[in-house]
């Protein structure tokens, strides 16, 4: 979860503006892609926790994990927390790459920003969204487990080891921490953002897409119970699928062929198989 992996260098063989590759890498391409999945990675990850997925892929989509600023080859940019500009950079950076189908999924944080940018979406590119898959994520009118900006340290750290993924010897490195501590602070203090901006005025008011959602969680994940995961339900007029698998907060992540058949299953019902897969 928590590793700082060395940049990675984007390969193409088409021109891309500036701008998109640093948002983007695409280490592999089709010349005519059916799908391409755009993935979004959970607090303090970044494009190269998709590295694996190269290999599970089929040929004929286009993996696209997203790099946000701060991490490997964009470390040296400042962690943008406001979800209005992030959003908007992402946007503008995605838009050519929009003109297929194509389906966002996002693990955890990465869940709450795929939504956000699902909003965002222009009526055309809406059309092209076959669905959104959330993984280890409430649903985004839940209040944020933790604030960076009104805790400390000790509790930022508190709330690491709850989440587990993050090997107990980072623990114990307090210059490794010094290093990965801002960008996991960044990134929660983002999470929160995306939170309070879903919710007006106290009360839910979801903006419902016309996408089907599928959402996936673990039965002892303390930060994304079922049942709100369930509740991911209210955000779609478009078909609504869960599952949950017995695990903590990273136990779909070490399940990637479950999480890639929700993304890339041709109906929506066969994402997970009918024993495992159905609203609650």
């Amino acid at each position: 979860m928590t590793s700082v992996a060395a940049p990675l260098l984007a390969t193409s063989s088409r021109p891309t503006s500036g701008s998109t590759s640093r948002w983007l890498w695409r280490p592999r391409l089709t010349a005519a892609p059916r799908l391409r999945l755009f993935c979004l990675p959970y607090a303090g990850g970044a494009a190269s926790i998709w590295r694996p997925w190269l290999d599970l892929v089929p040929a004929d989509v286009d993996l696209c994990p997203i790099q946000l600023p701060g991490r490997e080859g964009r470390f040296t940019e400042a962690h943008i927390t406001d979800p209005e500009v992030l959003l908007a950079e992402l946007h503008e950076a995605l838009t050519p790459w929009l003109d297929r189908p194509f389906v966002l999924l996002g693990y955890s944080m990465g869940a709450l920003l795929a939504h956000a940018l699902a909003c965002r979406l222009r009526p055309a590119e809406q059309s092209r969204l076959q669905r959104l898959v959330v993984a280890a994520c409430s649903s985004p009118e839940h209040p944020p487990r933790i604030d960076p900006e009104r805790v400390g340290r000790e509790a930022l750290l508190t709330h690491l080891r709850e989440l587990g993924g993050t090997p107990p010897a980072v623990f114990e490195h307090e210059e490794l921490l010094d290093l990965l501590l801002p960008m996991l602070a960044a990134d929660f203090g983002l999470v929160a953002r995306l939170r309070e901006r879903a919710v007006t005025g106290g009360s839910a008011r979801p903006r419902r897409l016309d996408c089907p959602i599928v959402a996936l969680g673990a039965h002892d994940d303390s930060h994304a119970h079922p049942e709100q995961v369930a509740r991911w339900a209210d955000w779609t007029c478009g078909g609504f699928q869960q599952t949950s698998v017995p695990g903590d907060h990273f136990a779909l992540w070490r399940q990637p062929e479950l999480l890639l058949r929700a993304a890339l299953s041709t109906r929506v019902e066969e994402a997970c198989g009918p024993a495992r897969f159905g609203v609650p």
